[in-house]
């Protein structure tokens, strides 16, 4: 018989354990893909959104939380006077709760910038000016609020009128209310202030050594790549932390609990275990035995968590809290990492019981 065979036969063995640890070690790995990929999800969709303003480079304060803290609009214009920028566009956003949305992305735009322009008409009509007393609604926001053109909204304690629905190509922008810049400056008593200048650049320029200039006329401001947006974000930092932290929680008791089954199986094991080093069986072999068995457990259990956490992640997208504010992240990346974690505890659970069964005395074993 073989270690392989070896291997499945002692798995099989106690097939309930079996299970059971399985499935402890799978919860475990379950909600490591499931805070990752939301994490992950949260950079990748307000990353999209940039992308499809074709914006190459963003402006905003440094000490920032989720929603950034504002600044004076004229930034602009210093901005503006730089030889590499094509365009650059002022940007307000708030985070607020509509009517039956709990929270809802409300942006105003610079009225006939750029980022006007990205967005496709799929119902209705465009606002007729920066100063018309109107909003358009992403299309996911327009089904999450139950609106269609015609119908008004109340937004803090002022009714807008619904001119049109929009796609905006992106999940973010899709989720958005979106109104005129001065209009949502005054809704907001933040006359003069925005917590975003997206820039485009012209062809051919040289990205990060602009940002550098940019950074000396933005005093109190950080230049971004529309990538770094997120990541650099303080609360997404935190956000970061506190998921690979529980994570990690999880993680070691999951180590342990495997370590305890092994243990417990080598300890069933000892007079067979005794035998086979007497029959000629290489201790090496016996401790690559013990290991691959807690890897082949942990293995499994990975693929039964990374099930169940794109599983949980299928059905957060659809709640009210998240829908059109992000795309989980399930790729492949997300999918090695959770393996790779699961065959790590594999081992680190099995080398200590697998250490204990090379010292075992063939004879007292078999006594």
């Amino acid at each position: 018989m073989t270690s392989t065979q070896f291997t499945l036969k002692n798995l099989l063995r106690r097939p309930t354990r079996t299970v059971l640890t399985v499935m402890g070690i799978g919860v475990s790995i379950g909600a490591l893909v499931a805070l990752i990929g939301l994490a992950w999800g949260v950079k990748q969709s307000w990353g999209d959104a940039f992308k499809v303003r074709k914006t190459d480079l963003v402006v905003r304060k440094t000490n920032v939380g989720f929603a950034p803290q504002p600044f004076d609009e004229k930034l602009v214009e210093a901005v503006r006077q730089s030889p590499d920028v094509a365009e650059a566009a002022n940007y307000l956003m708030e985070i607020l709760s509509i009517e039956e949305a709990s929270t809802i992305i409300v942006s105003g735009r610079e009225w006939g910038s750029f980022m006007w322009d990205t967005l496709d008409l799929v119902e209705g009509a465009m606002p007729a000016n920066g100063e018309e007393h109107s909003v358009v609604l992403g299309k996911l926001a327009a089904e999450m609020l139950g609106k269609k053109p015609g119908d008004t909204i109340t937004i803090e304690v002022e009714e807008f009128k619904v001119t049109g629905i929009v796609d905006g190509k992106a999940v973010v922008e899709n989720g958005s209310v979106i109104l005129s810049l001065s209009v949502l400056q005054r809704l907001m008593q933040k006359t003069g202030q925005v917590n975003f200048i997206n820039i485009r650049l012209k062809p051919g320029v040289d990205i990060e050594a602009t940002a550098r200039e940019l950074q000396k006329v933005a005093t109190g401001c950080r230049v971004d790549l529309p990538d770094d947006v997120v990541s650099n974000n303080d609360s997404m930092k935190t956000v970061d932390a506190m998921n690979w932290g529980t994570s990690a929680v999880a993680l070691l008791v999951a180590t342990f609990g495997v370590m305890n089954t092994m243990f417990m199986s080598v300890y069933e094991r000892t007079r067979e275990i005794g035998i086979l080093i007497a029959l000629g069986w290489h201790r090496w072999r016996i401790l690559r035995m013990i290991l691959w068995e807690s890897i082949a457990l942990c293995f499994v259990a990975g693929i039964v968590g990374i099930i169940l956490g794109i599983s949980i992640l299928k059905i957060l997208v659809l709640t009210p809290m998240m829908r059109g504010k992000l795309e989980p992240y399930i790729g492949w990346d997300l999918i090695g990492l959770a393996l790779a974690v699961s065959v790590t505890v594999g081992i680190l659970s099995g080398l200590f019981p697998a250490l204990h069964c090379t010292k075992i005395n063939p004879s007292e074993a078999i006594r």
